[in-house]
């Protein structure tokens, strides 16, 4: 029979009286005398922290920046289950990491608008129009609130919903269980093979990004993003400097990465608002092509200087070598 005094994470998250605050990724507590099942509990554990504070914040209203964290604390926790899940040899990890998948793309309209609306409208818009926007970008920028406020409530009804509540506590139960995982008793080997892997994977990434086109950029930078975190699970294990130095470099690049990307996003968002943009006026729609074109104009600069980035990146030595 059930202990009627067990609470859940999830339940023990609404119960906090305490302000919410987005919080951002928490270093991981690990060392190299720990087992792989122990440091893959406290990833666990860690990534469970973020999501169940910044799905704390969602709750208690619309902030940006804690639905942004939310996605980061779920992404990163794909990235363990991913990496750990093969280095463990357990498949059945993939079932818990598709469920993160899904729940992370039903937070993405309400992200992608928030994005558009705070960053990416403003620069055409003082640009073409001075600091006050025109007819025609305030008009934009109402349709796009519009949509954001949609996105906003399904996120509010995903975060409240019954498939996150037993997501959350299926990750506890999993971060909490003594269920042996790990073919073998060492961490820093281990740790070695799983960052390796990623950049492994990060280099192929990168010889297809020489063709510039948007696909392989794309999916250069998703792999960056999973030797990021896998790097930020297992710097404990290695010498700060190196780990900081290493770091820095594939942030420079995703930053330059995450600028291109931006063209896309642009492009999507007003995609979304071509419904909208049929109905109104030319204004309307002359204010989605020149954002389009904002963008477009960046681009040829912007994949020189990423190209640059991962050039330097690509002859640095890794940290766990």
């Amino acid at each position: 029979m059930d202990d009627p005094r067990t609470a859940s994470i999830h339940s023990l998250s609404r119960r906090s009286a305490h302000p919410a605050q987005p919080v951002k990724a928490r270093s991981a507590h690990i060392h190299a005398k720990m087992s792989p099942d122990d440091a893959f509990r406290i990833t666990l554990s860690d990534c469970l922290a973020q999501m169940t504070a910044n799905a704390g914040v969602l709750r208690s209203g619309h902030s940006a920046e804690g639905l942004h964290q939310l996605r980061v604390g779920l992404r990163r926790l794909e990235v363990a289950l991913k990496s750990f899940g093969v280095a463990f040899e357990q498949p059945w990890l993939e079932e818990l990491r598709g469920r993160a998948k899904v729940l992370s793309s039903r937070l993405g309209p309400a992200r992608d608008l928030d994005v558009f609306l705070e960053e990416l409208l403003s620069g055409p818009a003082k640009v073409f129009t001075g600091e006050d926007e025109s007819e025609m970008f305030a008009l934009l920028r109402a349709e796009a609130e519009a949509a954001r406020d949609t996105a906003w409530k399904q996120a509010s009804a995903c975060v409240a919903g019954a498939d996150f509540a037993m997501f959350i506590d299926d990750v506890a139960a999993l971060a909490q269980s003594r269920l042996p995982l790990a073919p073998g008793p060492r961490l820093k080997p281990l740790a070695a093979r799983m960052l390796a892997r990623q950049a492994a994977r990060a280099g192929q990434r990168g010889r297809a990004a020489r063709s510039h086109e948007e696909g392989d950029l794309h999916r250069l930078r998703i792999a960056l993003k999973k030797l990021r975190y896998t790097a930020e699970f297992f710097a404990p294990l290695y010498k700060k400097k190196k780990v900081k130095r290493y770091l820095s470099q594939v942030k420079r690049l995703q930053d330059s990465l995450g600028r291109l990307n931006d063209i896309a996003h642009a492009r999507a968002v007003i995609a979304q608002l071509a419904p909208a943009a049929q109905k109104n006026n030319g204004a309307l729609r002359f204010a989605a092509g020149t954002v389009q074109g904002w963008y477009r104009a960046r681009r040829p600069r912007l994949v020189k200087k990423a190209m640059r980035r991962w050039a330097k990146l690509r002859h640095t030595k890794g940290f766990w070598a």
